[in-house]
């Protein structure tokens, strides 16, 4: 641990901050969550995310029947 904080004490300010900004990065790598393979709890967070009702849906369809009436006005 001496040979570190040696080495750390003889960079420049700017290399000591990279440095601590590289290990800050290499923490949060090792924080983050590692996958568990669970697909359940896959299926569990994905369901979550915001979706379209069947509602939502037919009115997409309705507009999609109607957009070739649409004309360009002329200039």
């Amino acid at each position: 641990m001496n040979d570190l904080i040696q080495t750390y004490n003889q960079l420049s300010n700017t290399q000591q901050k990279q440095l601590v900004a590289f290990a800050n990065l290499l923490l949060l790598r090792q924080k983050a969550k590692q996958p568990t393979g669970n697909l359940t709890d896959w299926k569990d967070r994905i369901t979550k995310v915001s979706t379209w009702s069947e509602e939502d849906i037919k009115v997409f369809e309705q507009n999609a029947k109607h957009l070739n009436e649409w004309r360009v006005q002329d200039w």
